[in-house]
């Protein structure tokens, strides 16, 4: 084999992996997309008895997600983020960029009372249940099972208690 077709070979190579690799992120960046309206949907569903009696409000906005890797103007992540209004604050499901490995995770901005800690919903590659991580600083995030019960718990943090 001589060295132009080695080039030809080797271009060929390139290309198979570069088609693959562009359709295995648009597979996974469709998951991505599916997965946060699913998410959103559930919480506005596990929300929508307390939303009714307008004790709190819920709503989504179009959101483009974007990193230092991925500038807004080019993203391709294309999504909503969710807010949920109670007692005068405001607590945004904000989605990231899509991770490697098609993860996704959202920050949840609104929650936390730790100077440097921050809250996230985390959705495994290759799971189905989301995972709600809080970090506060260097120690291992606390890590717990999402569902419509912790998330009214958390919400609850943000009612003030009256003082008798």
């Amino acid at each position: 084999m001589d060295d132009v077709q080695q080039l030809g070979e080797m271009l060929r190579h390139y290309a198979d992996s570069e088609a693959h690799k562009k359709q295995q992120f648009e597979v996974q960046s469709a998951r991505w997309a599916l997965k946060l309206g699913e998410l959103f949907q559930q919480i506005e569903q596990w929300l929508e008895p307390v939303n009714t009696a307008g004790l709190l409000e819920v709503h989504r906005e179009a959101y483009v997600a974007s990193g230092p890797s991925v500038p807004v103007e080019t993203s391709p992540f294309k999504s909503e983020k969710l807010t949920v209004q109670i007692t005068g604050k405001n607590v945004e499901f904000v989605p990231d960029v899509m991770g490697v490995g098609g993860l996704i995770s959202v920050s949840v901005m609104g929650l936390t009372a730790a100077r440097h800690g921050s809250v996230s919903l985390v959705l495994p590659a290759d799971k189905n249940d989301w995972l709600w991580k809080k970090t506060n600083g260097l120690k291992d995030p606390d890590t717990f099972a999402f569902n419509a019960n912790f998330l009214a718990a958390q919400l609850q943090s943000l009612i003030p208690r009256e003082r008798s």
